[in-house]
């Protein structure tokens, strides 16, 4: 799979909708540049961690501690900037069965309305991760002496991400239509 960039039209609306969608469409951009970056960060450290670990197991009979924490705080990471990156292009389960069976207008309000829940309950669950966050943040890993927080974070700016990605689509939505929600598209390779 690769993903291209979909280009929403500017012309459409007032100078005012056109410059509410170039900065929704920035923030979008921005919002998948840091979460490409996360992933390929997190994803070559992934592997060479693992990768030596097993290389220090098999050629030299012996483990690297650090070589099971480092993954464990790395991996939620990887896992939530995925998550937030694949939101950005309907890369998510939905049922579009109703959005179907609407009109234009229907399906705008259907989807802005869906929009709301959806960054309701992302920014509920980025306070409720921050509070796990600051709990688990007494516990210490063994080896390194890291916070037990780490993965609470990521999911805190996980779903601070998606809840930011939800409110730039529902900017496309309500001012270029619901054909304009997604600033990414998945295609074949």
């Amino acid at each position: 799979m690769n993903t291209e960039h979909v280009t929403i039209p500017e012309s459409i609306g007032s100078p005012v909708s056109r410059t509410a969608i170039r900065i929704a469409n920035a923030v979008d951009g921005l919002i998948s540049a840091l979460c490409r970056f996360v992933i390929l960060v997190t994803g070559i450290a992934l592997t060479a961690i693992l990768t030596g670990g097993v290389v220090a197991r098999y050629v030299f009979a012996t483990g690297i501690d650090a070589a099971q924490e480092l993954p464990e705080r790395l991996f939620p990471w990887f896992i939530m900037a995925g998550v937030a990156l694949a939101a950005q292009a309907g890369g998510h389960m939905s049922v579009e069965w109703l959005l179907d069976q609407l009109g234009t207008r229907g399906r705008r309000w259907l989807l802005l309305l869906g929009n709301l829940l959806v960054m309701a309950s992302y920014l509920v669950l980025l306070q409720q991760a921050l509070e796990v966050a600051s709990i688990a943040a007494i516990e210490r890993s063994p080896v390194l002496g890291l916070s037990g927080s780490h993965g609470y974070w990521a999911v805190a700016l996980g779903c601070g991400l998606l809840a930011l990605a939800t409110l730039c689509s529902s900017v496309r939505i309500a001012l270029a239509g619901s054909e304009a929600r997604f600033l990414i598209a998945y295609k074949e390779i």
